[in-house]
């Protein structure tokens, strides 16, 4: 169902262990929900009124039981849907949040974890569009260091 609160704009996370691999969610083979069967990262749509920040906050507390307070978060890049490729026009606040405990995470939504390092999941035929462009700008901002 489609909560009449949610905007086209998000919060997305990259949630990387210590490491370095990235923890996305394989997503439930649903047909009512956007990407069934892909990988992608865990998040969702902001509410009216919603900073990304408090989007992201809400929406993994409730997809994983992760508390985003206790970590640093860095914001990664913004990245856009379009109809036309994606079949919705949405805005993508796409956060890295570093030294999660996959053993910690309690999934409530999709099927369970893919868990890698960036490059291995590049290869991944099921990722969504966003999620292979953010982990190609992750794998980007750790070459610059």
């Amino acid at each position: 169902m489609i909560d009449i609160e949610e905007t086209k704009v998000g919060a997305h996370a990259l949630l990387v262990t210590n490491e370095g691999k990235i923890i996305l969610q394989q997503r439930d083979n649903n047909p009512g929900i956007v990407n069934p069967c892909l990988i992608s990262m865990f998040g969702g749509s902001s509410r009216r009124g919603d900073l990304p920040e408090d989007c992201l906050k809400r929406e993994l507390a409730e997809e994983l039981e992760l508390d985003v307070t206790l970590y640093k978060v860095e914001k990664l890049e913004v990245f856009n849907k379009t109809k036309e490729i994606d079949g919705q026009d949405y805005e993508a606040n796409v956060f890295v949040i570093k030294n999660v405990h996959s053993e910690n995470l309690k999934i409530h939504e999709g099927k369970g974890f893919v868990c890698d390092y960036a490059k291995e999941l590049l290869k991944l035929d099921k990722l969504t569009r966003i999620t292979k462009l953010s982990l190609e700008s992750y794998i980007d901002s750790q070459n610059k260091f």
